[in-house]
């Protein structure tokens, strides 16, 4: 029996995108597909992220694993600082939070992009993204912005956490409130090093306001991580939200304003940001789904299950399990079912996964000078005693990778 034609589109050329053309590109069907994204250009910028369990032996299923430890940040743990600027609490690397497997966003997006890039069936289409699209018996019929159309056997959202396609592929009564504002508002960007930097992340804190600084594998320059937190999770602050509405330059003149005179390295991080050319801000959210798939279209990545800590061993997880449940269609009417298996196996193992409590992210950047201090007295008191050693992690949830029917590139 001759295998299957599978004509997929997937919207995004991030993680989730990538890997999953990776995986469809190593099953028996005659794969063709497209990634549209709707930058210009491959995206290589984004913090540090970090994977675990299933995730790492995926990637050694791909033959990535030394290359993705060739771009370890070179990371050796953190420093929590206290508001003179002196570190009073440590964690090496392993313990609470730098992981083993620790990289920079964009050099994973890379990995994957150049896993797939010279791949039979892969194409890549940037500067464009879906505008429309219908969802017919046999086929899904697509409109891109740049006015071309075309019909394809299945179509994934794939482009983060404030998903477009999100919005074309699942019914308004599944999106219902899945996007949640957890009252915080992220910068990342880089900033020249110095010769008084260490391989450490190192966190300092004032009421409502963070900053950090953590090592990248080029030694020139350092990571950058400022938040603004405000006390419950759904609020906004409107000096912030109308700088963002205003675009990059005014955000950083509003994250000046915030920030000047509040000690350790301010001044320092505030002039690499004005001259940063990565500068990127985000609100910190989470997204939560009922339902993942309809028919032949369904979201995966941010777009399906955006959270904190694991959210990139999700993007990979579910990309591996998706690719597999679709190897074993024998034809183009098999494809609805598929997904909806996969979202049946993974979705138990996903929900093991998540968990991010009411009081996160705010019992880790408190926005009272009290809440500051009962934080640090915590954290001194677990780096002392190690008892966060005792407490179950996420390598606590483990199960085994299931063996699909895949071929060797």
């Amino acid at each position: 029996m001759s295998a299957p034609n599978l004509k997929v589109l997937i919207s995004g050329a991030g993680i989730a995108g990538s890997c999953l053309a990776y995986w469809l590109s190593r099953t028996r069907l005659n794969t063709s597909i497209t990634i549209v994204e709707r930058s210009l250009s491959p995206r290589t910028t984004g913090q540090s992220i970090d994977m675990h369990g299933p995730a790492i032996e995926i990637i050694k299923r791909m033959n990535l694993d030394a290359a993705v430890r060739a771009c370890h940040t070179t990371e050796e743990g953190t420093q929590i600082l206290n508001s003179k600027g002196k570190p009073f609490a440590q964690f090496e690397t392993g313990d609470a939070f730098t992981a083993e497997y620790e990289i920079l966003r964009g050099d994973l997006s890379r990995l994957f992009l150049e896993a797939t890039e010279g791949l039979k069936g892969v194409k890549y289409m940037y500067g464009d993204y879906v505008s429309s699209l219908e969802q017919r018996e046999k086929d899904v019929q697509v409109k891109f912005n740049q006015g071309s159309e075309e019909t394809y056997d299945l179509v994934i959202g794939a482009d983060g956490s404030t998903s477009r396609t999100r919005d074309m592929i699942l019914d308004e009564t599944v999106r219902k409130d899945c996007y949640n504002l957890l009252g915080q508002y992220i910068a990342f960007f880089t900033t020249p090093s110095q010769p008084t930097d260490n391989k450490m992340w190192k966190w300092y804190g004032k009421p409502g306001l963070g900053m950090m600084m953590r090592p990248h594998r080029n030694p020139a320059t350092m990571g950058v991580y400022m938040t603004i937190t405000l006390p419950k999770h759904g609020q906004q602050d409107p000096v912030v939200e109308e700088a963002m509405g205003k675009g990059t330059e005014e955000t950083k003149r509003m994250f000046r304003k915030y920030f000047e005179n509040v000690g350790w390295e301010a001044e320092r991080l505030l002039d690499g940001m004005d001259a940063s050319d990565d500068f990127y801000m985000a609100r910190a959210a989470i997204v939560r789904l009922p339902k993942w798939t309809s028919g032949r279209t369904l979201v995966v990545g941010d777009a399906a299950f955006a959270t904190f800590g694991v959210g990139t061993s999700l993007a990979i997880e579910s990309s591996y399990f998706l690719a597999g449940e679709l190897s074993k269609i024998k034809s183009s009417e098999d494809i609805p079912a598929a997904i909806q298996k996969y979202e049946d196996i993974f979705r138990p193992l996903y929900e093991k996964m998540v968990d991010v409590p009411p009081w996160y992210p705010q019992i880790l950047f408190p926005t009272t000078a009290l809440g500051l201090w009962l934080r640090n007295c915590a954290i001194w008191l677990a780096s002392k005693t190690k008892v966060y050693k005792l407490l179950p992690d996420d390598e606590g949830v483990k199960w085994k990778l299931p063996d699909y029917d895949w071929k060797e590139l």
